[in-house]
């Protein structure tokens, strides 16, 4: 296993500058992301505000069903006493979603480990799970190959609400014969028949969105001590009970501070990543598992397409009394996590960087500052074949990413490309344009109106060209075939989908093809948390 680091490839501008030149994004973030800044946090953050024996609590509850390792139980009561943690995480995708997922958590994990020993202080990875989202085409789909090309399978069963992640149950037999499918697809290997047997075995109680991710995340992570917990959770609805009526009562505080600062971020070109409004109160209220985002107008907290109205007193009372109908949306949800948990640092991905950018004003108003948001871990990795192509096609990884491998697929097809065939094929279709034009004019000045049979029998000539220029370039490219082969599989590899390959595949293909200590060897690298790319060859 050889690891190399590249700059990040695909960054947005906000995120670049963010990974290159934090020191002056310092408006939007209370510290920069290094060494420094940590100990900074470390020192002067208040982490006795926390409720920590009732939050050690709930996550123990909520792992139980799950199963908790001796170091989940070690790192629950080490929260539970002066423990600090790092933290990140994700919706609830079908076999834990995109790769980015999986990065996330060795993220949350190595930067645990590395900031336990040098801080000499109990540092606890946490991963939250998104299952109060209610946006469930986002999480309903996974990528697999089929004839060489990718193609987006989507769990058949439609939804007629949108219920959040949490409380979206799948129909057995439906999820039975869709993962079913999945696995046809992959390649026989040594661990297939032990990895769909497993997968099958963590579906059978767990049949959400949520709980199904958070057995195959458990049973990827458990001896890491990787701690779950699920934002929809109602034991912690009720342990934050305090921490929404706090931010009802500052609503219009928390909108407007917003609001002006993502106005300073498009000032500066980095656009409106949350696209506040001033009107909003950032929160959603559940009815029967679905989530209604709530606006003010006029002194009240309302959805007027559900027909919902709130009194500021009445959303206090449902905060004091039943805090499960309530749910932080893209805005509070951050401020929320501070609330609850003793957080070093935040893991986050480009996007989240980018929409935290415009929440700094806003955790400012509850006395809080913002954690260290160190940008999580991304990772291609390239396997023996992809490897040996590269070589012999005499491309670098860099070349594949900025476009100049597919810029050379296209030349070699172009190069190979007799142009007098086209060219022939288009001088036949003007010729008998020509011809039934003149057929035309004749039959019109001897008074036969057959022009509508002209024009079909035309275009049946146009259609059967059309087969014939299709089944040359068919023939044509089976003839090149082989070499094609190679640049397909290189760029399905490494750039599926156009864009990196953590926002494409799950790790089951990874499982299937390396095996289910995979993981560990993953997290046997030794990661840099410097902004760069890891490219991990197996």
């Amino acid at each position: 296993m050889r690891l190399e680091q590249y700059t990040q490839p695909f960054a947005s501008s906000f995120y670049k500058k963010y990974l290159e030149d934090t020191a002056n994004l310092s408006s939007f973030f209370h510290y920069e992301w290094n060494q420094t800044a940590l100990n900074k946090r470390f020192q002067e953050a208040d982490f006795s505000k926390h409720k920590r024996t009732e939050l050690a609590e709930v996550i123990t509850s909520f792992m139980s069903k799950y199963g908790i390792s001796v170091k989940s139980s070690q790192h629950i009561d080490e929260l539970r006493n002066n423990g600090v943690v790092v933290i990140g995480g994700q919706q609830a995708g079908i076999l834990s979603g995109p790769l980015y997922s999986i990065h996330k958590a060795i993220s949350v994990i190595a930067l645990a480990k590395q900031q336990r020993e040098i801080l000499g202080v109990p540092v606890i990875p946490v991963f939250w799970i998104a299952g109060e989202d209610h946006d469930i085409d986002e999480i309903n789909h996974v990528y697999i190959e089929r004839s060489r090309t990718l193609q987006k399978l989507v769990y058949p069963e439609k939804s007629r609400t949108k219920k959040i992640a949490s409380e979206s149950s799948f129909d057995q037999q439906l999820m039975d014969g869709y993962l079913n499918e999945i696995f046809k697809s992959l390649p026989e290997t040594l661990y297939t028949k032990k990895l769909k047997s497993k997968v099958m075995e963590l579906l059978e109680n767990n049949l959400t969105y949520t709980s199904f991710f958070t057995a195959l995340m458990n049973e990827l992570f458990q001896e890491e001590g990787l701690l779950l917990i699920d934002a929809a959770y109602k034991p912690l609805r009720k342990l934050e009970s305090d921490y929404f009526q706090l931010q009802i009562l500052h609503a219009p505080e928390i909108a407007n501070a917003v609001f002006e600062h993502e106005g300073k971020m498009e000032q500066q070109g980095y656009g409106t990543p949350i696209q506040a409004k001033e009107s909003a109160a950032h929160l959603f209220y559940i009815v029967e598992g679905e989530r209604f985002l709530l606006e003010r107008v006029n002194n009240l907290f309302i959805n007027e397409a559900k027909g919902l109205s709130f009194t500021l007193d009445e959303l206090m009372e449902i905060a004091r009394e039943n805090p499960e109908q309530l749910s932080n949306n893209v805005v509070t949800r951050p401020i929320m996590q501070e609330m609850v948990f003793p957080v070093l640092s935040f893991i986050a991905g480009p996007g989240e960087i980018a929409y935290w950018g415009t929440l700094k004003t806003a955790f400012e108003i509850f006395g809080m500052k913002m954690p260290v948001l160190m940008p999580r871990i991304s990772i291609s990795i390239v396997d023996a074949k992809t490897q040996s192509l590269l070589e012999k096609l005499s491309f670098t990884i860099e070349e594949v990413w900025d476009g100049t491998l597919q810029a050379a697929k296209l030349d070699y097809i172009n190069n190979n490309r007799n142009e007098e065939i086209p060219h022939l094929i288009i001088e036949i279709k003007k010729d008998l344009k020509e011809k039934y034009d003149q057929l035309e004019k004749l039959l019109i000045n001897d008074g036969l109106k057959l022009s509508p049979l002209l024009q079909k029998n035309l275009a049946n000539h146009e259609k059967q060209l059309k087969f014939i220029d299709n089944a040359i370039e068919d023939t044509f490219l089976s003839k090149l075939d082989a070499t094609i082969n190679r640049y397909d599989y290189v760029s399905m590899s490494l750039v599926p989908n156009g864009g990196l390959q953590e926002r494409t595949y799950t790790p089951i293909q990874l499982l299937n093809e390396y095996g289910p200590n995979l993981i560990e060897k993953l997290l046997e690298v030794t990661y840099e948390f410097n902004g760069k790319h890891h490219v991990i060859y197996l």
